[in-house]
């Protein structure tokens, strides 16, 4: 085998690398030959202390690991070799095959097994097949963070170049009809008042894509503090007093027993119990009710909005939580279609979830189930 120089921290070579961390040294020289002939660059390291610091100066493309190894073990290999470089591709190599350690190894992260002994054919399909995957890998991580530039400096268009100019136009709209009322004709201000109404409904929508790109691209601090989930949805319904203003309806608070707190990022918890409240009070009709209940169960925080308006047909149930979803019969109601996304990242985020039950024609129940303490 061709004696390599090795590059800098964290660095790549030209051509693909294949590291053999195997105690036998027949092992490491055999794949070292055969890999060789297939055109690879080949690292070999004598137990799993000695792989994990050439990972550290030199990212292979492809882990070639013994699971029986003195001292430092295959599994707990692959482990800390996962925390250096999570896109690795490995395959585990052993001479006591079971389906126990081929699974153990698996769920380590491996890539594929290969028994004791092989034949050089199978050695050169597997690493091929492991470089094509590795090839993927870092090209789907190379597109995603694209992806987050492209959103990033979306978002910043969004908030300086649109949303700015947006609220200052609303502000002299707002302006003009309160102040110079008198002086505009009453066709004009019957104008300018639903061009107000229009910018404020468009600041509504960019102030919800925002939220959901913010809570999309992880930027909610799920551990920022201990929270009582049962004064969160007081300033929620507080919060929704403006909605209420527009609408004859009742929302009721209960709190069953000791709520368990919460770990979050406590603006985006009061947010999405404010757009589940929201979206009751929208829905239900004048004279109705909107109930909201906190408890523990299961060692969770539990919080269910009901209400009892129209209900959502079973088939669009699971569409719902679709991004600017509107169903077929609420056309007619106020909404961006984002509220419900929002809602059920931030739980998601929080590593709780959100479930909904609903009966067409008598109302419908969005329960959220939190972690007491944090994320599970």
């Amino acid at each position: 085998m061709r004696s390599q120089q090795l590059a800098g921290a964290g660095g790549r070579s030209e051509g693909p690398v294949v590291m053999v961390v195997d105690d036998e040294e027949a092992m490491r020289d055999s794949c070292g030959q055969v890999l060789s002939r297939d055109g690879f660059e080949v690292v070999a390291a004598a137990g799993g202390a000695s792989g994990l610091g050439l990972m550290g100066r030199r990212l292979p493309d492809v882990l070639i690991v013994d699971l029986k190894m003195p001292g430092m073990s295959g599994m707990e290999f692959l482990q800390k070799a996962r925390e250096i470089d999570p896109d690795m591709v490995a395959i585990v190599i052993t001479g006591y095959a079971t389906l126990d350690s081929a699974i153990g190894a698996m769920k380590q992260g491996a890539y594929d097994f290969l028994p004791k002994p092989f034949e050089r054919e199978e050695l050169s399909i597997i690493v091929k097949r492991a470089l094509e995957k590795r090839k993927l890998a870092l090209s789907a991580r190379l597109a995603e963070r694209e992806r987050s530039k492209m959103r990033d400096q979306f978002v910043a268009l969004v908030s300086h170049q649109l949303k700015a100019p947006l609220a200052s136009l609303k502000s002299c709209l707002d302006t003009a009809t309160y102040a110079y009322s008198a002086q505009i004709p009453e066709a004009c201000l019957d104008l300018i008042g639903r061009s107000s109404v229009r910018a404020g409904q468009l600041l509504h929508l960019l102030d919800d894509w925002l939220t959901l790109a913010r809570v999309e691209s992880g930027k909610i601090n799920v551990a920022a503090a201990r929270l009582d989930v049962a004064d969160v949805v007081s300033q929620a319904i507080a919060k929704s007093q403006e909605t209420l203003q527009w609408h004859d309806v009742d929302v009721v608070r209960r709190v069953e027993g000791s709520c368990p707190g919460v770990s979050g990022d406590g603006e985006a918890l009061r947010e999405l119990f404010v757009n589940l409240l929201d979206n009751a009070i929208r829905y239900t009709p004048d004279g109705g009710k909107v109930c909201v209940e906190v408890c523990e169960r299961d060692g969770c925080a539990v919080v269910a909005v009901c209400d009892n308006g129209p209900g959502v047909p079973p088939e669009e149930l699971g569409l719902i939580f679709e991004p600017f979803y509107r169903g077929a019969g609420t056309k007619h109601i106020e909404g961006t279609g984002l509220g419900l996304a929002i809602a059920k990242q931030i739980a998601e985020g929080h590593g709780g979830r959100i479930s909904v039950k609903s009966q067409v024609g008598k109302g419908t129940t969005f329960e959220v189930c939190l972690p007491a303490g944090g994320q599970e």
